[in-house]
């Protein structure tokens, strides 16, 4: 008979061992998930680092790089004498969102999960109407050139999932071309987490019919400095963009 002996393996040593990123976000999304959906709920404090390397079979260097993003996001924060402690729901970073609409449980007195999507929607309505009204006086003539291909790719996506993601490149053209640059950067930012709220709640956004003639005319406007008009007529369709997807989740709001 073989005789296998078993030795325990030696904890990581914090210094010398190499840290994935794939471990890293493997600890930081099983983290994010338990706090999000209340498994550790504000104030509550986290196991001790040795403990939640056990539990989560992490090294600590891969556990306390994912803290350290959980801290950048204000889900938690390290406290004198108490250890790792999350945060409250109302400090968190927007950034949480789409985690949130995969595994949060709202508490009583906060928001359905239906209604923070609504409200996303009527912060990129408000967004892109925003930046229309301060890139207009912007725009040069002919500067939409870029924009109006970025719109005739969109289009030809219209029966796609990636088709969120080319529509986003038409604002952003417009912005670029304007030389708005905060405008542009805080709209690369919104994108990717209006994107991730949609992929969470498997939504497959399609435009209206008349994508193709609404947005032609918003770029004349724009070339023409017709800003209120360019902003009146981009609020109009996005009213109706977002029209049948509202209508499927009022119910649960």
């Amino acid at each position: 008979m073989t005789v296998v002996h078993l030795t325990p393996t030696p904890e990581p040593d914090a210094e010398s061992e190499p840290v994935s990123e794939s471990a890293i976000d493997l600890v930081f999304e099983a983290l994010l998930r338990d706090i999000v959906s209340g498994k550790h709920p504000a104030g509550a404090r986290l196991p001790a680092e040795r403990e939640l390397s056990r539990q989560l079979g992490a090294s600590r260097p891969t556990l306390r790089e994912a803290l350290r993003r959980l801290g950048e996001w204000q889900l938690v924060e390290p406290r004198r004498g108490s250890g790792v402690v999350v945060r409250p729901y109302r400090d968190w970073s927007i950034e949480v969102i789409g985690a949130y609409l995969r595994h949060g449980r709202p508490e009583p007195g906060q928001p359905t999960l239906a209604r923070m999507l609504l409200d996303l929607f009527a912060i990129r309505r408000a967004m892109v109407i925003e930046m229309i009204r301060l890139v207009g006086p912007r725009v040069p003539a002919g500067g939409t050139r870029d924009a109006r291909a970025a719109m005739a790719r969109a289009w030809s996506m219209r029966n796609e999932a990636s088709y969120a993601i080319e529509d986003f490149q038409v604002m952003r053209r417009v912005a670029e071309c304007a030389q708005f640059t905060p405008g542009l950067w805080l709209l690369n930012r919104f994108a990717s987490l209006y994107l991730e709220a949609a992929a969470s709640i498997r939504a497959i956004v399609r435009p209206p019919d008349d994508y193709v003639q609404t947005h032609t005319k918003l770029f004349d406007l724009l070339e023409s400095h017709r800003t209120d008009e360019a902003a009146a007529l981009m609020s109009d369709y996005l009213d109706r963009h977002d029209a049948a997807l509202v209508g499927a989740l009022q119910g649960a709001a």
